[in-house]
């Protein structure tokens, strides 16, 4: 029976995957400003036009200070959950690639060292797999070498 591989750390190469964390969580940063200024935009647009077309004697300024009071802190709330939620799914999705790439560097580098390597196994989810399969038919040639 083959034995499973469990995770022990989800930071196994920290540079990349806070690299790809960091540009993921700048697009999203992006998208939310973009998604957000539209909407905001477009809503004042629409609550201006009503009170013009109905011509209402309310304070506008007083309303808008109270919606823009409300809409920045929901909006800020929900970008700080977000923010938070996407590095922890980015960390746990990038260790399915960051952590194939360690383990195929890192037995390559002792290869090249003529130390005596393991075939590399990935775990189900794991990225990577036919890398690992032709980093392992290098290592049975390696090994058929050194036994002839």
């Amino acid at each position: 029976m083959e034995k499973k591989y469990k995770r022990r750390k989800y930071l196994i190469n920290k540079p990349v995957q806070f690299i790809f964390s960091g540009i993921t969580v700048y697009f999203i940063i992006l998208v939310i400003i973009l998604v957000g200024g539209l909407t905001y935009f477009i809503t004042f647009n629409t609550i201006l036009s009503q009170f013009e077309i109905e011509k209402k004697t309310v304070d506008i300024l007083e309303i808008i200070q109270t919606i823009n009071s409300l809409l920045l802190k929901r909006i800020g709330i929900l970008m700080v959950v977000l923010l938070f939620l996407v590095f922890y799914l980015q960390i746990r999705f990038l260790h399915r690639i960051a952590g194939p790439l360690y383990r195929i560097e890192k037995t390559l580098r002792e290869l090249a060292e003529g130390k005596n390597v393991e075939f590399i196994k990935l775990r189900k989810k794991d990225f990577y797999k036919s890398l690992a399969d032709a980093v392992n038919k290098v290592i049975e040639y390696v090994k058929n070498i050194n036994k002839n």
